[in-house]
């Protein structure tokens, strides 16, 4: 990752993981926002949960790059957290006016966390330039003695 990559890849992340959160608990038919979802089908809705959770994985792992090696223990952490946020933002739709806690949506949620792992370690595993060295001069060691090794 580039200099520049580095210096976005936390803001993208955790701008990405507010907008997740916002979309997820904006009510749904009332208020000033009213309607904001009609536009999209309940179906295409359904849908975008795995992208939304995968790419959140995602996110959160090239950030941890920066600094930290990308390992299995961090994707899994990284994955396991994600999972718990899915499934707290389909809790917390139980109160939000015109949303709906729906069990087939969380476990959509967890898979996408899964899905996003899976892709980060497969990345991980064919290409060391799309997950490059840490910058962290202690990562960054340990880094070139697991990769040689």
């Amino acid at each position: 990752m580039t200099r520049a990559l580095n210096k976005l890849a936390w803001p993208v992340a955790v701008v990405y993981w507010a907008l997740l959160a916002t979309a997820s608990l904006l009510p749904s038919g009332t208020g000033p926002l009213k309607g904001w979802d009609a536009a999209i089908a309940p179906d295409l809705q359904d849908a975008l949960h795995l992208p939304a959770y995968a790419g959140l994985v995602i996110l959160l792992s090239l950030a941890w790059s920066v600094r930290h090696r990308v390992t299995a223990r961090s994707v899994a952490i990284i994955a396991l957290v994600c999972a718990v946020f899915g499934t707290a933002m389909e809790l917390a739709q139980l109160v939000i006016p015109g949303r709906t806690c729906a069990l087939g949506d969380g476990l959509v949620n967890i898979a996408g966390a899964v899905l996003g792992s899976l892709a980060v370690l497969l990345g991980r595993r064919f290409s060391d330039s799309w997950w490059p060295a840490p910058t962290d001069r202690t990562a960054a060691e340990g880094h070139t003695k697991q990769s040689s090794g």
